[in-house]
């Protein structure tokens, strides 16, 4: 039997945290007493919000009682990941590393725009491209043009996303290992913790969330409310795969 997947309320986290999980089974030579721990499960992420009661104009403490509700004990919930790093360094960032590409239309139908005998595709935000490789020491990376020049414009545990054409709207999501400035052409070697598929002058977002389902880790949050001032949830969860519940179905109650 499937199992519902249910957005998150339109609630902002005032803390969060985003990892990763490796279990591995711990062994030793009784000769040598050299490690022969192992990992024995798939990695998972982990995730914590804590969420305000008066957010969203005082209504935050209903969307996480009926976020309770919903998930009814069973049910999982679909989060997107903030930034691991300083959350007002990724904001700032944004427009300079990321872009969405527009879609237009003419009385409710599509609208396609040529140049010459070619398609002409609409962006908006900083367009970039990388294509993926190795460095020499065997680590995988994507050499990402049209940066701006001679910054930082990578951070360690950040996410990017790479598409594989213009028609893709999904992407291959990576997280980045090293920092990476840009040279004064405005390119960049970003080291990543694992591969891309094979592309070449690829749209690439730098800074983007990571998403997964997840389960809440042991009994839901309780928050009592206060005669004056705030009050908080605070949840934990741990991810869950599809083809352990016997599938997705995505729901969105609040939209």
């Amino acid at each position: 039997m499937s199992r519902r997947v249910i957005a998150w309320p339109p609630v902002s986290a005032i803390g969060s945290e985003w990892s990763w999980e490796t279990p591995r089974s711990d062994s030793r030579s009784v000769f040598t007493g050299a490690d022969r721990g192992t990992r024995v499960w798939r990695e998972r992420r982990l995730a914590s919000l804590t969420a305000r009661g008066l957010d969203v104009d005082g209504m935050g403490a209903g969307y996480m009682e009926m976020l309770k509700r919903h998930l009814g004990g069973v049910h999982a919930v679909r989060l997107y990941s903030y930034p691991v790093n300083w959350i007002p360094d990724a904001l700032r960032d944004a427009p300079d590393r990321q872009s969405a590409r527009l879609f237009w239309t003419a009385d409710g139908a599509g609208l396609d725009w040529s140049a010459g005998n070619r398609p002409l595709l609409w962006y908006d935000g900083r367009l970039l491209t990388g294509t993926t490789g190795t460095d020499a020491a065997g680590w995988p990376i994507l050499t990402v043009s049209g940066l701006r020049p001679s910054r930082l414009v990578a951070r360690p545990g950040e996410f990017l996303t790479a598409f594989a054409d213009h028609e893709d709207r999904v992407g291959h999501t990576v997280q980045i290992t090293a920092p990476a400035r840009s040279d004064g052409d405005g390119v960049a070697v970003i080291r990543l913790f694992e591969a891309l598929p094979d592309l070449t002058e690829a749209r690439v977002n730098i800074g983007v969330a990571d998403t997964g389902a997840f389960l809440p880790v042991g009994d839901y949050p309780r928050a009592v409310q206060s005669l004056s001032g705030d009050w908080s949830y605070s949840w934990s969860f741990r991810e869950v795969f599809a083809e352990e519940v016997g599938g997705f179905i995505e729901v969105n109650p609040w939209a």
